[in-house]
């Protein structure tokens, strides 16, 4: 099938780049010392020194805290709520929030203020939702998460709809595994420098998947992706989607702001603009690729551990 054209934009090559995923550190965690690019890439594109980092962390503080004391009435609720919410997390946690927005401590707070919203108004997105659960849809890839990152130093997660069952994997609940995984993926600084990639697999997407899921179930995922995570998105890539995927897509488009829908890549069975995204031997064999496989019980335990802690958002 012929990539979908018209409502959805081109993929451009990517920027050339001399690195390969061996020179970037482990997908999770952050026991080892950032890459100099790394570092590099974050004082280019991001702003972020030393001494800015200092400085930025203590104005967005400042912010935090005149805000809840300063609010209109009508606001008084989400800004005290950003208050408890940050007032006690360590520094390395505002950081997150200050890369995602350049640095700049004006923009950082209205980011926390999305953040915290989000949670507010889906709250069935963060209940009842633990380690252990999550693992399972992480071994069948929904979400999956590469075991190293591209050339570019990003973290890539996907979703497979090739054996989605809605009924006994509801949408609501897949959100809850992505952004479950995503919080875990964001405890790296190294993510929060590069960035992250989703890769949407259509082959196997029937019609009864596209009736199960409402425009309110959509969008919790595109509240999700704009401006209510500390993460820099940068790229959604749909491949192998059927004819029909436009049906779903239209439901999503008017919710759509300007930056997220130019990160939307649609590549149908023509996988040459995704190749020159991510390589052959990059990908799994799931994916397109010549890698092996996917190895869902592998990727769990990356993420969780041989033996997940059952705890809760």
């Amino acid at each position: 099938m012929a990539s979908v054209t018209g409502s959805f934009r081109k993929l451009s090559i990517s920027e050339q780049t001399t690195f390969t995923p061996k020179d970037h550190g482990p997908v999770v965690g952050n026991d080892w010392v950032l890459p100099t690019h790394t570092v590099k890439k974050a004082e280019k594109e991001l702003n972020e020194t030393e001494e800015k980092k200092s400085d930025e962390v203590i104005k967005l503080r400042s912010i935090i805290n005149a805000k809840a004391e300063k609010s209109e009435e009508d606001e008084q609720m989400i800004s005290k709520a950003v208050k408890k919410e940050f007032s006690s997390q360590a520094d390395s946690t505002i950081v997150r929030f200050l890369r995602a927005r350049k640095f700049d401590s004006s923009r950082a707070y209205e980011l926390m203020r999305g953040y915290v919203g989000y949670r507010l108004n889906y709250p069935e997105v963060f209940s009842d939702v633990t380690a252990n659960e999550v693992r399972r849809w992480v071994v069948k890839g929904q979400p999956g998460v590469l075991p190293s990152r591209d050339a570019h130093g990003r973290a890539i997660m996907f979703f497979r709809f090739d054996n989605w069952d809605p009924d006994e994997y509801p949408f609501t609940q897949a959100v809850k595994s992505l952004v479950f995984v995503l919080e875990k993926l964001l405890e790296s600084e190294e993510t929060q420098i590069n960035g992250i990639c989703l890769v949407e697999d259509f082959s196997g997407y029937t019609l009864s998947q596209v009736a199960a899921v409402g425009v309110n179930e959509y969008k919790q995922m595109i509240d999700m992706l704009q401006g209510s995570f500390p993460c820099r998105f940068k790229g959604i890539h749909c491949i192998r989607q059927p004819w029909f995927f436009s049906k779903a897509f239209n439901l999503i488009k008017p919710f759509l702001k300007t930056k997220i829908f130019e990160r939307i890549f649609v590549h149908g069975d023509e996988l040459d603009t995704f190749f020159n995204e991510f390589p052959h031997d990059f990908l799994p064999s799931d994916l397109g690729g010549t890698a092996p496989p996917y190895d869902g019980k592998v990727a769990a335990e990356m993420l969780f551990g041989p033996e997940a802690e059952d705890t809760a958002l």
